[in-house]
């Protein structure tokens, strides 16, 4: 199903207009990065909103083999070829039990039967870097700290650069979205 763009809602008179966006996403991480990436190239204007700056140290990450679809449609497939270690499967470990291996070629689904173990700073980096790329506004060093829902127009966010200036950005309603991290 293919996204068309928003309806542009009434402009925030609090927002200057560069500003203004379709959608506002909140953090950089695998989660916001994706998305930002996707929208933009279907032609919304997204601005996405990091408190630190990247590359940063993050714990994990353990890829899965489905993982890969999607990091072939971002185009980042052979980027993380680079940076990752092929897996090709999991081992739990839980004292008292033996250890459960599963191997990914021995899944359902054989046609990923590996993944990749991946430092997340540079995962995270590649990710964030390849939505700019794609066209989303990527801002670092900026913490979001109000979010104003208005209905019947846009919604307004306020956030704080690394240098205490505060920020104001207009999005479409409903277009407002936040990872974890």
């Amino acid at each position: 199903m293919a996204a068309s763009r928003p309806t542009p809602s009434a402009p925030s008179p609090d927002a200057p207009p560069g500003y203004r966006c379709d959608v506002l996403v909140i953090g950089g991480g695998p989660g916001g990065s994706t998305i930002s990436a996707f929208l933009a190239q279907k032609g919304w204007k997204v601005v996405l909103l990091e408190k630190e700056h990247h590359p940063r140290f993050h714990i994990g990450e353990s890829l899965l083999p489905l993982n890969l679809p999607l990091l072939e449609r971002l185009g980042v497939l052979d980027q993380v070829d680079q940076i990752g270690l092929v897996k090709p499967g999991a081992e739990f470990n839980y004292e008292g039990y033996q250890p459960a291996v599963y191997y990914f070629a021995n899944a359902m689904d054989k046609s990923y039967p590996s993944a990749y173990e991946v430092r997340r700073s540079e995962f995270d980096n590649l990710l964030l870097r390849n939505s700019a790329a794609k066209g989303t506004e990527v801002r670092e060093g900026v913490k979001v700290t109000e979010i104003e829902f208005r209905r019947g127009s846009t919604s307004l966010v306020r956030a704080v650069d690394e240098h205490g200036a505060t920020k104001a950005t207009s999005a479409s309603t409903g277009s407002i979205t936040a990872g974890t991290g």
